[in-house]
C-alpha cells in the first residue's frame, strides 16, 4: 500500500470518527443541495458521512501536493507539525463550509487535528 492510500484511509477514519461522535451533526443542507442537483433521491446518512470524510481527506492530500515545494524548502526541518496542522485545518474547514455541515463537536475536531498531525508526521518518518 502506498503512502497516499494510507494517508487517505487514516484521514477518512478520523473524519468518520468526528462525524459519528458529533451528536448534533446536521447534514440536511448538503442533502437538499444533492436533491436539487440530481433530483429526489434517498441517500443513506452513512454514505453522506463517507462522502464528506473522503472529500476532506482528498483535499488534504491535494493541498499537501500543492504546497510540497514550500514544505521541502523550509518546513522539512522546522515547524512540520504546524504545516500539517494548517493543511488539516484548511481542509476540514473548507469542506464543512462548502457542504454547510453544522453541529459538529469542537472537541472531536480538535482530536482530529491532533491525531491527523500525529499520523501524518509518523507516516512521513516511517515511509521515508
Amino acid at each position: 500500500m502506498n503512502k497516499n492510500a494510507i494517508r487517505f484511509s487514516l484521514l477518512v477514519v478520523l473524519n468518520l470518527l468526528v462525524l459519528y461522535r458529533s451528536i448534533e451533526i446536521d447534514v440536511d443542507q448538503l442533502l437538499k443541495d444533492i436533491n436539487f442537483l440530481i433530483g429526489q433521491v434517498t441517500i443513506d446518512r452513512n454514505f453522506i458521512f463517507l462522502f464528506i470524510s473522503a472529500s476532506i481527506s482528498f483535499l488534504t492530500i491535494l493541498l499537501l501536493y500543492f504546497f510540497r515545494p514550500f514544505s521541502e524548502i523550509y518546513l522539512t526541518h522546522y515547524l512540520k507539525s504546524s504545516y500539517y496542522l494548517m493543511i488539516n485545518l484548511v481542509s476540514i474547514s473548507t469542506i464543512y463550509l462548502v457542504f454547510r455541515i453544522y453541529g459538529y463537536s469542537r472537541l472531536y475536531i480538535l482530536i482530529y487535528l491532533f491525531l491527523g498531525v500525529l499520523f501524518l508526521q509518523t507516516l512521513d518518518k516511517l515511509i521515508k
